[in-house]
């Protein structure tokens, strides 16, 4: 049977601003392009909701780039996943940023964007088929009670069980990172957490991110770290190239004489947007890495899970996403 992509319009914007007017103007059916990586998958996939009408095109506008200061570093939007592996900087101080973007296979690398992976759709597979869930203008998720295996919640959900499945996520939320983005009013900064809240419905869409229609993400920002401050990153998949995670885990900490303080604890793959195990956190400080410590810790960050139980079942990851957190705390060492 043959099937064809459907046509769509292409826009050049001059400008952010002009490609924010765009925007606006279609209202909601046009979308961003840069990569492509992943919305040139749903147009072919002809996702129902999620096929636009027109592309907005911002790779001429200038907004790629790594630049770092005494502030931190800034990545522009646009900046490929492999100029960000290959920055001297992010490779020296930025450890759970680099081991994020390190299982990205060289393909997609090269042509993704991180704006585009941090904001890409989740990879569920009854959306990736067209079914009429949440996500794609039904009133149903499947997931609860189908095969929940590989891509959906072990902390429960909200209309959708999907997971987010950026790593760069989650390093970004370990390194309190923050996201710029232009809209019709203008420029704003958001936290992760603000742009990331988790899953709620976004101009009429159900989604994990704040981004409006009509706004553009310009830059991220990650702070300077501080004296002693060392991060790091593990991710567990069922293939090491192209697959998305099971479980991943991004750690940071000021380490001073071997012990702990300020420990971020950040698990993705896991839920709709990256979490913090808060538990782990405050058993951390003031903890040296021992092996029985690092054990500890890992039970205490998924103390909160709550699989599914019900269709294929997902229980098996909480062990996956334990691992995760041992070794990405060995990272720090």
């Amino acid at each position: 049977m043959r099937s064809e992509t459907r046509q769509f319009g292409y826009f050049a914007p001059t400008s952010v601003s002009d490609a924010v007017t765009t925007l606006t103007k279609y209202g909601g059916q046009a979308r961003v392009i840069s990569g492509g990586t992943d919305l040139l998958g749903q147009i072919k996939e002809g996702l129902t909701l999620l096929t636009p009408e027109y592309v907005v095109d911002i790779t001429g506008l200038g907004l790629g780039g790594i630049t770092s200061d005494s502030t931190g570093l800034t990545i522009g939007s646009t900046t490929h996943v492999a100029d960000i592996l290959n920055n001297p900087t992010v490779q020296s101080t930025y450890g759970a940023l680099y081991g994020a973007v390190s299982g990205h296979p060289v393909q997609i690398a090269n042509q993704a964007t991180i704006a585009g992976d941090i904001s890409q759709e989740v990879w569920c597979w009854y959306l990736r088929n067209n079914f009429d869930c949440w996500r794609n203008g039904g009133n149903v998720c499947y997931a609860p009670n189908g095969d929940n295996r590989y891509y959906h919640s072990i902390y429960g959900g909200n209309l959708c069980y999907a997971v987010h499945a950026g790593d760069i996520t989650t390093a970004l939320f370990a390194l309190d990172a923050t996201v710029t983005v232009q809209g019709p009013g203008g420029s704003s900064t958001e936290s992760m957490d603000q742009f990331m809240p988790g899953v709620s419905i976004v101009d009429g869409r159900v989604k994990e991110n704040s981004l409006r229609y009509n706004e553009i993400v310009t830059s991220i920002h990650i702070p300077a770290p501080a004296s002693g401050a060392v991060s790091a990153f593990y991710k567990v998949s069922e293939r090491q190239a192209i697959d998305f995670a099971l479980a991943n885990c991004a750690v940071s900490a000021t380490v001073s004489g071997g012990t702990l303080s300020n420990t971020r604890v950040v698990l993705g793959g896991v839920a709709n947007k990256p979490i913090r195990a808060t538990a782990a956190e405050s058993y951390l400080n003031g903890q040296q890495l021992s092996d029985a410590v690092i054990s500890a810790a890992a039970t205490k960050a998924l103390s909160g899970a709550t699989p599914l139980t019900t269709g294929t079942g997902n229980s098996f990851r909480v062990f996956l996403a334990q691992g995760a957190v041992s070794n990405a705390l060995r990272g720090l060492t």
